[in-house]
């Protein structure tokens, strides 16, 4: 078995043969595969525009006195959190030859946003529509450009 796989190894003085175009653009694919999934993911701004607008509705109700603004207040905790932990999660395992690196820290308070920004609504008075309305499309507007304006400077 040693001395077949002696035989297939390359000798020193034979010339190496030569690959094809469709081998070579193959293995071209290949490698470009792999260094497009070692990239880090993007979050598409549609889901920053999508969480910033739920949380504004959520204002806006709060202040309005919509009666069941707790569970949509939740959901957007539970997504901001599942988000910074799936935002921290590194996209490839490290190399024995890169340099060790510190795993990038979860980013707690943006995952947090939602808890620290809502006893702002205090600030308006309670069942002011036209108040709510407007803390409502402040707080999606300035919410959503924070969280886009965060991911473009990653």
């Amino acid at each position: 078995m040693l001395a077949n796989m002696e035989s297939n190894a390359p000798q020193p003085n034979t010339p190496h043969t030569q690959i094809s175009q469709e081998e070579a653009r193959a293995a071209l694919e290949q490698i470009d595969g792999i260094e497009h999934d070692t990239q880090r993911k993007h979050i598409p701004t549609l889901v920053y525009a999508i969480l910033g607008t739920s949380f504004g509705i959520t204002i806006a109700g709060t202040i309005i006195g919509w009666k069941y603004w707790w569970v949509l207040f939740l959901l957007i905790v539970v997504a901001c959190i599942a988000l910074a932990i799936w935002d921290s999660n590194r996209n490839v395992r490290p190399s024995m030859k890169q340099p060790i690196q510190e795993d990038p820290q979860t980013n707690w308070a943006a995952a947090l946003a939602p808890l620290i920004v809502m006893p702002l609504t205090w600030l308006v008075p309670e069942g002011s529509v036209v108040g709510g309305i407007i803390a409502g499309v402040v707080t999606a507007v300035v919410f959503t450009a924070v969280m886009v304006y965060s991911e473009k400077n990653r």
